[in-house]
């Protein structure tokens, strides 16, 4: 299982300062499926995320997304927007209504003066980001499809109140690299042994504990 500083749903990392955010700057509303970086395409900007949930995507060779993090609401995502005239290294999407304040590294500049604490907490931030990152590509090294899927069902529903994972087949396939076929094998694994309840689109985990001790066996 994952280490307890890696959460797959980045949420308030930055709430103390989302105030300092919106007094520097305007708020913007985007529809649901609104893409706001595209990876291999030149990057936009940051976004402090005020509501709504953002989902990230890397994307293979052969076009395929892979679901690999969730921006909710008091962080930043497309941190590689930081680095001007680059190309952006993953997709962005809202997935639902959100709101959020554009900017660029040179706007942060008044808000650093005004708040120094924002310097190491940015730094701690990306920190989180990339600490995700590596626990994906990490991850991704494992040839067991089962461990896979169950170490993904127990760092989605960490830092959840209601164990519940909203995926589809489909998406958990894409996630986890694997296919649906392999995907749906195991969820019927995993709901015989009682780890799992299935329900259209979604999963309930009865017993985090359960589940995580079933790895050792995976």
């Amino acid at each position: 299982m994952s280490d307890n500083n890696i959460h797959f749903t980045l949420k308030d990392q930055l709430k103390k300062y989302r105030h300092l955010f919106q007094k520097h700057f305007q708020t913007e509303h985007f529809p649901a499926g609104t893409t706001f970086n595209i990876n291999g395409f030149a990057a936009s900007h940051p976004y402090f995320l005020l509501s709504g949930t953002v989902y990230v995507y890397t994307t293979s060779i052969s076009g395929q997304e892979r679901l690999i993090g969730i921006h909710e609401r008091n962080t930043i995502f497309n941190l590689d927007s930081f680095r001007k005239k680059t190309e952006a290294t993953v997709t962005t999407r809202a997935q639902t209504n959100v709101s959020t304040l554009s900017f660029t590294l040179d706007d942060l500049d008044p808000l650093l003066r005004e708040e120094p604490d924002l310097y190491r907490d940015l730094l701690l931030y990306t920190a989180d980001v990339l600490r995700l990152m590596c626990y994906d590509a990490t991850e991704q090294s494992v040839h067991n499809v089962r461990t896979r899927l169950i170490n993904f069902f127990l760092l989605y529903i960490k830092d959840r109140d209601t164990p519940v994972v909203p995926l589809s087949q489909e998406r958990l396939a894409a996630a986890i690299n694997a296919s649906r076929v392999q995907v749906a094998r195991v969820c019927s694994d995993l709901k015989k042994e009682g780890l799992i309840l299935t329900g259209k689109r979604q999963i309930t985990i009865p017993s985090r504990e359960a589940l995580a001790r079933s790895t050792r066996h995976s």
